[in-house]
């Protein structure tokens, strides 16, 4: 099922959305918002507009108390998801919405002589912000994460990316098809397709298949989005078990508290992207998973 919010809309900077609206919500308004929302407004494109605008300003600045105790927001959040199928979006992608972030790299990649044989890492921003080459200095590494990119968008660029750097070990982090809304069924699928052309280009290759982490702000993002991206989890673990020179890292665990919650601190204001807390928590466990895979060589 198709969710109503796209991912780009998310990244919209909250301080420009509360210029238009510059006081918050306590709860009681916010429900009584949606529940007129829901019951009287027509779908057009100001009312779709009013209602993701006023919803993020109210989820963004909650987010912390939400994680913390989300059963005082079970009416809220179930009316905000009402409205989130009745004022559905578009939640298609342009496919080629980086090639400006892809030409860069392609104009880096002419201009300078590059590790051979390195291990590459590629995926969304959880690999773009990662200091890959300051955290594993002591392996050849090239960083070719981009924008938000789903796993169709690196198929697409994947001759610029990925092929053209004969990676001896590929690291790949991606969760933006379960944040906008794909099945697990649709995103595994797509990791199978990239697994599957990485390995009939280079059959020696070791591939290192990351968690999918949880944000702030996935329970804003669609209804089953954290459900979802462990169901994902458990289907890759499994993949990746069944065939030889694929490997799972758990990095998800490294994120929570002992009583299972998740760590506030480690992510940025808009509760979505990460800060360098965690990158000191994933980057031993990479170290240790790297150094084995090239012991065996």
């Amino acid at each position: 099922m198709k969710r109503p919010i796209l991912l780009a809309l998310l990244l919209v900077s909250i301080s420009s959305l509360a210029q238009e609206k510059t006081t918050v919500d306590n709860i009681q308004q916010f429900t009584n918002f949606l529940e007129s929302t829901l019951k009287n407004r027509i779908v057009n494109p100001e009312t779709t507009k009013e209602f993701y605008q006023r919803s993020w300003v109210y989820w963004s600045e909650n987010k912390l108390d939400y994680n913390l105790h989300p059963e005082k927001y079970n009416t809220a959040i179930a009316l905000y998801y009402q409205n989130q199928q009745k004022f559905k979006k578009n939640d298609s992608i342009k496919i080629d919405r980086f090639e400006k972030d892809i030409e860069n790299f392609r104009r880096f990649d002419n201009r300078n002589t590059l590790a051979k044989n390195p291990v590459l890492f590629v995926g969304s921003s959880s690999i773009v912000y990662w200091e890959t080459s300051k955290s594993f200095p002591e392996f050849p590494i090239i960083n070719r994460g981009f924008g938000g990119a789903s796993l169709p968008e690196i198929m697409h660029y994947y001759d610029d990316i990925i092929k053209i750097h004969s990676p001896s070990i590929l690291v790949v982090y991606c969760d933006i098809d379960i944040e906008n809304g794909k099945s697990p069924d649709v995103s595994v699928t797509n990791f199978k397709e990239l697994v599957n052309r990485v390995k009939q280009d280079f059959p020696e290759i070791q591939i290192i298949i990351l968690s999918m982490k949880p944000t702030l702000i996935d329970d804003f993002l669609g209804k089953d989005v954290r459900k979802n991206k462990t169901i994902v989890n458990k289907q890759l673990l499994e993949y990746c078990n069944a065939e030889k020179n694929l490997h799972f890292v758990d990095i998800t665990n490294l994120m929570l508290k002992p009583d299972g919650s998740l760590r506030s601190d480690i992510f940025l204001s808009d509760g979505l992207h990460m800060n360098s807390l965690v990158y000191a928590l994933w980057n031993p466990i990479i170290r240790k998973k790297l150094v084995s895979l090239t012991k065996q060589k």
